[in-house]
């Protein structure tokens, strides 16, 4: 079974397929916003990757064929839902296809590690709305997961302290079971990273440069 393509959880529980043109409309709408971002720009190559790597099927070669040998203008070359991506499909996960369909009528569509890393890097969501809880502590379990491909785009320290979050959240959650009750707030940890990589900087986002400065 294939990863989820939007966070790269491995092996889920529950997944579902989506269309080549389903989710490449998605990365395109931000590209097309003038968006330039890690996680948009690896997604894109990564659908480019799958389709080419994909074997050729018989309906394939005879759309093809009809086609002119496989020559096509430029538009369609250029389209995200053109029919030789018809039966091209990839796996989510049941909780970022929620994730997903529920914005899939706003203007751009934030994926789900955009989230996590933004908030990381600026303890703000990719949302106006406030980031649920909920959704950073799942994504926080799916990135310190061996082999996650999302995982490059963050720094070691950062996936480092991720993997004690996790730790805690689980310990966290064995002590809620017995006592009935949790104190613990991802998004509190999450901040305490932010923090200690900033060193509480007021002028600048990061302390290292801050040390380049000086």
């Amino acid at each position: 079974m294939q990863s989820c393509i939007f966070c790269g959880a491995q092996q889920p529980v529950l997944n579902k397929l989506l269309s080549h043109a389903f989710v490449s409309d998605i990365v395109q709408w931000q590209i097309d916003a003038g968006i330039s971002e890690p996680i948009v720009n690896f997604l894109c190559s990564y659908i480019t990757a799958e389709i080419h790597a994909m074997p050729d099927t018989a309906g394939r070669n005879e759309t093809e064929a009809l086609n002119g040998i496989g020559l096509q203008d430029t538009e369609d070359a250029n389209s995200c839902a053109d029919e030789e991506h018809a039966n091209t499909f990839f796996h989510s996960c049941m909780c970022c296809y929620y994730w997903i369909s529920r914005r899939k009528k706003h203007q751009l569509v934030p994926l789900p590690m955009q989230n996590l890393l933004w908030f990381i890097r600026t303890l703000t969501g990719c949302e106006k709305k406030k980031c649920d809880s909920r959704i950073l502590l799942r994504l926080v379990k799916t990135i310190t997961e061996t082999g996650n491909m999302y995982a490059r785009f963050f720094e070691a320290e950062e996936l480092q302290a991720m993997l004690e979050i996790k730790e805690l959240s689980t310990n966290a959650e064995t002590a809620a079971n017995k006592q009935g009750e949790s104190s613990f707030c991802v998004k509190k940890r999450l901040a305490a990273i932010w923090h200690a990589n900033n060193r509480e900087s007021i002028l600048l986002a990061h302390a290292d440069a801050a040390d380049l400065l000086r």
